[in-house]
């Protein structure tokens, strides 16, 4: 998906149904590559096809199924992982709620911590279009908080940081989960049952039920 010069590609990978992600200033072709972890080569082939030139390897919590790429992708780029500070797993930069990286002069990756369905799980939000959510939410749904270091009270919190975010950003998940692949927060804000304005008694609760 192309707005002016920011590149946003979608990629279906893996047996999981995940999806990395592209994004890229087209005038630099400075890019990074999010949540790497099947179909390598194919990956590597991207970035050569579309003369990209790799910064940053984003990750937006640290599970297999999102980092599991990440050595052969730097190995082979020499691109900069990059991961949310709390985070134990192999890294370059460390970044925490608010930060910002640049992919050449227009585009901003901003950072948003999320955690719940993990410790270290964030959101990136790309200029004031689009929101990578990973395992935080789905189309549809919400990553589960029954993992080693979830915690519903926490993801209760990171959705009211969704709550207050631009409606009109389209929301990248980190599977394809949903009927669609991507929607915007507006639509998952009214569609999205996980969403749904409740107490944090009620939320907690909802999401410990088996």
């Amino acid at each position: 998906m192309n707005k002016s010069n920011l590149f946003i590609e979608q990629i279906p990978v893996g047996s999981y149904k995940n999806f990395s992600y592209f994004v890229a200033d087209l005038d630099s072709r400075d890019a990074a590559l999010v949540d790497p972890a099947w179909e390598l080569q194919s990956l590597l082939s991207r970035i050569r096809e579309k003369n990209l030139k790799l910064k940053y390897i984003i990750n937006t919590h640290a599970h297999f199924d999102h980092i599991q790429g990440n050595a052969e992708i730097k190995q082979k780029t020499g691109a900069k992982i990059v991961m949310q500070k709390l985070s134990l797993a192999m890294k370059d930069i460390g970044v925490d709620d608010g930060d910002e990286l640049k992919l050449g002069e227009e585009v901003t990756l901003r950072f948003i911590h999320t955690p719940g369905h993990s410790p270290e799980s964030m959101c990136i939000k790309v200029n004031d279009f689009a929101l990578m959510t990973g395992d935080t939410l789905f189309i549809g749904e919400c990553g589960r908080v029954d993992l080693p270091g979830g915690d519903a009270n926490a993801l209760y919190d990171s959705f009211e940081k969704l709550h207050s975010l631009d409606p009109n950003l389209i929301v990248y998940p980190g599977h394809d989960y949903g009927k669609t692949p991507f929607a915007t927060l507006a639509e998952e804000l009214k569609t999205n049952y996980t969403l749904a304005k409740m107490s944090r008694e009620e939320f907690v609760k909802f999401m410990n039920t088996p």
